[in-house]
């Protein structure tokens, strides 16, 4: 009696895919895949598309070394871009050799600057665009750290980071902030009463 063939091994993360993979959803996919190829380099790999022959449903692309995807909103399906939202609370990074060059090419495309490129004290140079699907992206490249001495004397002559950085946002007050699965702040109650009875 023959032997049954034993199943073919398939892989079970597909080639190229590290752990984790961005997935960006946009509106106008098409576009939005056409500026990352002209702003970032990312080389298009594919694109499935729906019945109407107009929403991408997913599309894979390459920057470097890493994969990307990207699909369209379906609002429909309860999946929607940076614009639904009026933002994102997430951005992409991208680690450089040729930072300056990406950074001009970004600008030159339509990027919008969030944090200015420039040597910082932790050993980078850094900036933060935000592209016009809505998007994030920081990008860097590792520059020598200075020296510890050279950061006393840059802070004694109140020498501070590029103007636009900060890790807070200007003018932010966290201690009155509702966090998700945390219950809301006295203030916050506060106010929702006020805006009740001013309602009524």
């Amino acid at each position: 009696m023959a032997k049954k063939a034993a199943p073919k091994r398939v892989a079970p993360v597909p080639k190229g895919y590290r752990t984790v993979t961005p997935s960006l959803i946009v509106r106008g996919a098409d576009l939005a895949l056409d500026f990352y190829a002209h702003a970032f380099g990312a080389e298009i790999l594919s694109r499935v598309y729906g019945d109407d022959g107009l929403t991408v449903l997913h599309a894979e692309m390459k920057i470097g070394n890493s994969l990307v995807l990207v699909a369209d909103e379906m609002p429909a399906f309860g999946i929607f871009s940076p614009f639904a939202y009026g933002g994102t609370a997430a951005a992409q990074h991208l680690y450089l050799s040729n930072v300056d060059a990406t950074w001009a090419k970004a600008l030159d495309a339509g990027c919008t600057v969030l944090v200015p490129l420039a040597d910082t004290q932790y050993g980078e140079r850094f900036g933060k665009v935000v592209d016009p699907f809505g998007h994030v992206w920081s990008m860097s490249k590792r520059i020598p750290a200075p020296k510890a001495e050279d950061i006393r004397t840059a802070l004694e002559q109140d020498i501070t980071q590029p103007e636009g950085f900060s890790i807070y946002e200007p003018g932010a007050n966290r201690t009155e902030a509702n966090y998700p699965f945390s219950e809301p702040s006295a203030t916050s109650a506060v106010d929702a009463d006020k805006a009740e009875s001013e309602a009524a």
